[in-house]
């Protein structure tokens, strides 16, 4: 498809508002053969006369020019904003901010971020969208989303699509998740031998089988599973009654389940596996005021121990 860039527009619209190529050449510094170009490469491309060029009366807009320099004044106006809002309203954009989340970090990432987000950005619209990587990664790429946030499973399977980048948060680690009461539970660390004869319960939502799965096998290909599930709340509540342990990476809540048990999480030693919290977020130098605004806010809370960086 052919592109139009926004000099062409520039310079067109300096001769639509001049109605003379050489007061828009002298007005903008540029030859008067270049803007001559720029309109000639424009109709060009557009498949239609938009100006008519006579010696006695200077440059006279056609019909279809006139209705041209009326979407091109909009989009100039709409390039000049944004520009504006990179350098000078990082702290004023009002919205909406569109951020997501892998749903299992949702529950420990957001809400301390959207707290301090708006007491920081007052009357800024936040939406949100919790779901699966892949979900996210899509949303990022049609643009309906700023950023999410998620564990870095892209860097080991490299499938961070091009366009995107992301930025670490911080480290984390896969926990042991036992009944609240369980005699394990009051150790300190567990390492995996201290698990052997402990019935599993796995919970196979990527990212965790990601990185619990490969280990796991090495470790201990004779692990006693008795159960396998998706749903993180129900791992949860079956490991609070009994059913048996499982493996989870931080940040996760342990506390209450949804049926009034508890669970209690605790760390292995030596460590099993481990990757990063990130954001991602669009690649390249220039970033939507918004996008910038929280990424900032996430490191700062991050930086300082927050958003589950000390579980």
């Amino acid at each position: 498809m052919p592109e139009l860039s926004l000099v062409q527009l520039r310079h067109f619209c300096a001769v639509a508002e001049l109605g003379s190529i050489s007061e828009a050449a002298r007005r903008t510094h540029v030859s008067a053969t270049a803007i001559g170009a720029a309109i000639s490469s424009l109709e060009q491309t557009l498949g239609t006369v938009l100006c008519l060029r006579e010696r006695s009366r200077g440059i006279t807009l056609t019909p279809n020019g006139h209705h041209f320099y009326r979407e091109a004044r909009r989009v100039l106006r709409d390039a000049d904003d944004l520009l504006r809002l990179q350098h000078e309203g990082r702290g004023e954009y009002s919205g909406p901010l569109h951020i997501g989340a892998f749903a299992t970090i949702a529950p420990v990432i957001l809400p301390e971020l959207l707290e301090v987000f708006e007491a920081e950005h007052p009357g800024v619209t936040i939406d949100i969208t919790t779901g699966p990587n892949l979900d996210l990664v899509e949303m990022m790429l049609s643009g309906e989303l700023h950023c999410f946030f998620s564990y870095d499973v892209f860097s080991r399977s490299r499938q961070l699509p091009v366009g995107l980048a992301m930025r670490a948060l911080y480290h984390t680690e896969l926990l042991a998740v036992l009944p609240h009461d369980h005699p394990l539970a009051r150790r300190p660390h567990l390492s995996i031998d201290d698990l052997k004869d402990e019935p599993m319960i796995v919970y196979e939502s990527n990212p965790q089988r990601h990185y619990s799965s490969p280990a796991l096998g090495q470790l201990r290909p004779d692990m006693k599973v008795r159960y396998r599930t998706r749903e993180y709340e129900l791992m949860r509540a079956m490991v609070a009654r009994g059913l048996g342990y499982s493996l989870v990476m931080n940040p996760m809540p342990a506390g209450r389940t949804f049926d009034g048990g508890r669970v209690k999480t605790v760390p292995l030693n030596p460590p099993l596996a481990g990757t990063s919290v990130v954001v991602v977020l669009p690649d390249g130098r220039w970033q939507h005021p918004a996008t910038h605004s929280i990424v900032e806010l996430a490191h700062r809370l991050a930086a300082a121990g927050g958003l589950g960086a000390s579980q």
